[in-house]
């Protein structure tokens, strides 16, 4: 028998462009032909079109995956997610289509939860600001906001959620909680309360968001929450940034119906230049929070080992469509 032609894998994740890493030369060990995405900032429609042609799998990041790019790839079986959010992904085009589209809910964790903490704190003690003086040689002493004592409000208590609600204990936090679907521990192992979202917003000192993007969570803050938070509250997001209102946010701050906020994540992704990552009580960072090597190696290797299941024919632990494997759809 002829050698079978081999796979082709396309990365575009981004944390996997630019450099060596495991991933890229595990498939290349199994014989398979990798098209590497080349830059650090999210490929465009044309090029994954392009990358996608001939394709089996994609090991993705949290670029858009529409209906129009997954019909542009015939051969294309599998997307395996390097993270845990799938938002990007048009799932009812690829259950239509026989892709599977897997994701790792656990390798960044507790990544995610200590970015959260750093801006969290960072912000309320203005350490930017402190810095940039110093840095331009200005001996600018500025208050800062008291961290040690106050309420923490998240929204959303699974795996995330969670790890930065268990850190607000060594802060002797009181704990305000609103989730759709309550997490026991939140209670019974961190003393947390559960109340209503406007209980949250209102009560809570900071307000931290970990949920998924769905049609109920899209914009879930706008200007009428903000306009709930206390005026000396800080806003944090390390989740989507399609969960909150960007013009929102900024008038709200503007108008000083908020002491700060916290962005590692932004609806458009690089963003386009907008005034409110320049105000002074503003935190931003280029979607970074799961991005330090040991986590980024856990995450390559949990959708390495995602995508080679899917290839094979077999059902990995994690899945986000599992409605293409009924009725044999998962053939392509």
């Amino acid at each position: 028998m002829p050698p079978s032609e081999p796979k082709t894998i396309a990365i575009t994740a981004l944390a996997l462009c630019g450099r060596p890493n495991e991933v890229t030369e595990a498939l290349r060990a199994d014989g398979c032909r990798v098209i590497l995405h080349p830059q650090m900032t999210p490929p465009s429609e044309a090029q994954l079109r392009e990358y996608l042609a001939e394709a089996e799998g994609l090991i993705a990041g949290s670029e858009p995956l529409t209906r129009a790019v997954l019909e542009a790839a015939p051969r294309l079986r599998v997307i395996a997610r390097m993270g845990v959010g799938y938002d990007a992904v048009d799932l009812r085009a690829a259950t239509d289509l026989g892709i599977v589209v897997a994701y790792v809910p656990d390798a960044m964790v507790d990544t995610v939860a200590d970015l959260a903490w750093g801006l969290l704190i960072g912000l309320a003690r203005r350490i930017p600001e402190l810095d940039a003086a110093m840095k331009a040689d200005r001996w600018q002493r500025e208050i800062g906001a008291d961290v040690s004592g106050r309420t923490l409000g998240v929204i959303g208590t699974g795996r995330i959620g969670m790890a930065v609600a268990r850190r607000a204990a060594g802060f002797r936090m009181r704990l305000l909680g609103y989730d759709p679907y309550p997490n026991p521990l939140f209670v019974e192992e961190l003393g947390g309360d559960y109340v209503s979202m406007d209980d949250l917003l209102s009560g809570a000192d900071f307000v931290t968001v970990h949920v998924p993007v769905t049609e109920a969570t899209r914009g879930l803050m706008g200007a009428a929450q903000f306009r709930q938070m206390k005026r000396s509250a800080f806003f944090i997001n390390t989740a989507r940034g399609a969960l909150m209102d960007q013009e929102a946010l900024y008038a709200a701050l503007q108008a000083g119906e908020l002491a700060g906020a916290e962005l590692d994540v932004f609806a458009k992704e690089p963003p386009d230049p907008h005034p409110l990552w320049r105000l002074p009580n503003v935190i931003a960072t280029p979607h970074v929070a799961s991005y330090t090597p040991r986590t980024v190696a856990r995450m390559g290797r949990a959708a390495l080992q995602n995508l080679r299941t899917a290839l094979a024919g077999e059902r990995p632990e994690y899945v986000a469509n599992p409605a293409v494997y009924e009725g044999g759809q998962a053939t392509r």
